[in-house]
């Protein structure tokens, strides 16, 4: 596999057609809008394609025609998100070093029509994030430009509305990427500001602004399990539009309640079992130990993790969301500040 340079792109499109059609960021790599690295087999006549965004993976070609599956499991992290298209998950066992790795249930939506009208609540203000909109709130700042090739690139091309609070974003809905009149768009919001209708405010501004500027090919994925997300996109005209498989030995969740008890008690045990031979798996299976209500195992395996030379941030703990039922306790607060010494 050899590493393109930007100017060989164009060589591998062909290749990447089924990925393109699912996953907008492939095309803005492809564009140089957004970060990313290309490998491919033969640069002349490439059959095999890997696509990284220093996140997420995206694996394309026929795998019928790689003749060094260990070279392609050199070079795809164990801790990647991987996305491959469909003819590719035969043979994840031989490309791909992660062993604990399970399919997460994905969607994808797209705009059927624009969306009504949405109004905030009292005391929360919409902001528009732009050049003048960060110059005149500093908290914006940050909004700008995450995983675009640079913060100019994001204010020049990139689309976003963010809710504020007391000068605070605490939710906000931007642009992953716009590209050939085309774009995705990914929400969040901070805990304690939720069923608001803040995330709805903010994708309805942001989808409005796709469509003034002509962009009406507009996207949205997420995890089935969310149906949190799942609300806020169809409450903006999406509708549903294909289902797929990402894989992943992290939780195939991003909020408190997307999996059920028993679907945190089996990934957890899952995790737990990862840990004994890769140890950073004991961060996401205390995390569905907490999930599942079971502090004390959460606990206990937090403790092994930060014991066993565990290189995270203390800030990975005290942030992730799902340790929200743990994280006020003495214990936890204690394994925190060991990390942080």
């Amino acid at each position: 596999m050899q590493l393109l340079n930007e100017t060989a792109y164009e060589a591998v499109r062909p290749l990447l057609t089924e990925t393109i059609s699912r996953h907008a960021p492939v095309a803005a790599i492809l564009a140089g809008t957004l970060e990313g690295v290309i490998w491919t087999d033969d640069p002349a006549q490439p059959t095999v394609v890997l696509v990284s965004d220093g996140e997420a993976s995206f694996l394309a070609g026929d795998p019928d025609r790689l003749v060094q599956p260990a070279v392609l499991r050199a070079l795809i992290p164990a801790w990647t998100y991987l996305l491959p298209d469909d003819n590719w998950i035969h043979r994840l066992s031989e490309v791909w070093d992660n062993p604990f790795a399970r399919p997460h249930p994905r969607l994808r939506f797209a705009l059927e029509q624009p969306p009504t009208g949405s109004t905030l609540p009292p005391g929360f203000e919409l902001v528009r994030i732009d050049r003048a909109g960060v110059a005149e709130h500093p908290a914006l700042h940050d909004l700008a430009g995450d995983g675009w090739r640079s913060r100019d690139d994001f204010l020049e091309l990139g689309i976003g509305y963010a809710v504020l609070h007391e000068g605070a974003v605490v939710s906000h809905c931007t642009a992953d990427c716009v590209v050939d009149g085309r774009a995705e768009l990914g929400v969040g919001t901070e805990e304690g500001f939720r069923r608001l209708g803040l995330a709805r405010a903010a994708a309805t501004a942001a989808v409005g602004e796709c469509l003034r500027r002509g962009v009406a090919d507009v996207g949205w994925h997420c995890h089935a399990s969310n149906a949190g997300s799942i609300r806020i996109a169809e409450a903006v005209g999406m509708r549903r539009q294909a289902a797929y498989f990402g894989y992943s030995s992290n939780l195939p969740a991003e909020n408190v309640g997307d999996l059920s008890p028993e679907q945190c008690r089996d990934w957890a045990a899952h995790l737990e079992a990862a840990a004994a031979k890769v140890i950073w798996h004991g961060f996401h299976a205390a995390g569905a130990w907490a999930l599942a209500g079971e502090p004390d195992r959460a606990l206990r395996c937090l403790e092994r993790l930060v014991g066993s030379g565990w290189q995270g941030r203390a800030e990975w703990l005290e942030d992730h969301w799902a340790f929200a039922a743990i994280r006020d306790s003495a214990a936890f607060k204690a394994i925190v500040a060991r990390q942080r010494g």
